[in-house]
């Protein structure tokens, strides 16, 4: 039975029209892309494939799904939002022609929905190509404007539903880990471990992997962002798994080093700062407490310990609809931790050619420390 409800998007919606109002804006245009699908799913449930998306939410009126000109019968299968309009701006990257096509244009849309002055989500994301063609049907490139900072607001608390959604994908991704300890042994590839793993969760419920499953062994576990290789793994070696599950939309994600046989002291050391330094992430991410403090306590532990030239970014990361979503917990951050905001504490630290990962979801809570969303194989994992 799906978690979230009709009325937790209409909730969306409405949340949004909100923003597009407070902003002097006839509308919002929320763009994602099949690798990048968040925005729009967070609003429509929609997740394109080979095909771009947008949400266009009006000042008035009913909001409408942007889709390409093949996904018409998918999208009205699982979209949210009752209205579903084509265009061909909107068709895979391969650009096939359509002959013969009378799909509406950007002038039809920005007429219909009476457009003077567009706000953009995902700004980043947006084809140069695209933007031209909705430029000169807007009348310019000073009628569009980013609207990134507008719709955040909306989705960095998260609600009842999103976090029963977090802990089922925590609960998947677990799955993937266990079967991980269940069954590696050296000799076996990365990839072939990545497979295992991916094939654990979706029989524990998970419907896809948050992001490209990793397993990243010898002198590829100083690769913070990886992928798998055909790579034999050994033993005496770190072998760095990050390992993440999809449901409703919703990634999770756990981060666990193994080493197989015996494991040197410089590498259990070295792991056991990093576990200790996740733990603490967990204690100083309380409701109003200065984020940027925070992650400023965490490394200030690591570079007492004598590892400060391993670490390379903040202790945690936003998720939700993605496995990391704004906002990054850094030294350098400002904002104010609240309940309901939820994170992936995520330490990664590379030295001398190793590194590894611990990350597991976290809620922050109105009081006390922050909640842990998973725990399995929180330890040091020596087979």
């Amino acid at each position: 039975m799906a978690i979230l409800t009709q009325q937790e998007f209409d909730r969306r919606i409405a949340a949004a029209r909100e923003a597009v109002r407070r902003n002097n804006l006839d509308a919002i245009m929320i763009f994602s892309t099949e690798s990048e699908p968040a925005g729009v799913r967070y609003f429509s449930d929609y997740w394109p494939s080979f095909e771009t998306t947008a949400v266009l939410v009006p000042a008035e009126g009913e909001a409408a799904l942007l889709i390409g000109p093949e996904s018409l019968t998918y999208a009205s299968s699982r979209s949210k939002i009752a209205r579903v309009i084509q265009l061909m701006d909107f068709r895979e990257s391969s650009q096939p022609d359509y002959p013969g096509s009378k799909l509406p244009k950007w002038n039809d849309v920005v007429s219909e929905f009476k457009i003077k002055k567009l706000g953009i989500c995902n700004w980043f994301l947006f084809p140069y190509a695209m933007m031209m063609d909705l430029a000169a049907a807007m009348g310019g490139m000073e009628n569009i404007v980013p609207a990134d900072d507008m719709i955040r607001p909306i989705f960095m608390k998260k609600s009842a539903l999103e976090v029963e959604c977090l802990r089922a994908a925590a609960k998947a991704s677990e799955a993937g880990f266990k079967a991980i300890l269940e069954n590696i042994r050296p000799g076996m590839t990365e990839s072939e471990l990545c497979g295992i793993a991916t094939a654990a969760m979706t029989a524990a419920g998970a419907e896809a992997t948050g992001y490209p499953v990793w397993c990243c062994s010898g002198p590829n576990s100083d690769q913070a962002i990886s992928r798998p290789t055909l790579r034999k793994v050994q033993c005496g070696e770190i072998i760095h798994f990050s390992i993440g599950a999809k449901v409703e939309g919703y990634s999770a994600s756990i981060g666990r080093p193994v080493v197989l046989g015996t494991c040197p002291d410089e590498i259990r050391r070295f792991l056991q700062v990093g576990l200790d330094a996740a733990n603490m992430t967990f204690d100083v991410m309380r409701a109003g407490v200065k984020s940027g403090d925070a992650a400023t306590k965490v490394h200030d532990y690591i570079r007492a310990q004598g590892y400060g030239d391993a670490i390379l970014y903040g202790p945690a990361h936003g998720c939700g609809q993605m496995e990391c979503e704004y906002p990054f917990l850094e030294t350098s951050s400002e904002y104010m931790l609240e309940a309901d905001m939820t994170f992936m504490q995520d330490m990664f630290l590379h030295r001398n050619g190793m590194g590894f990962r611990w990350e597991d979801g976290l809620l922050v809570k109105a009081e006390g420390p922050a909640e842990m969303l998973s725990s399995y194989g929180r330890q040091i994992n020596i087979l």
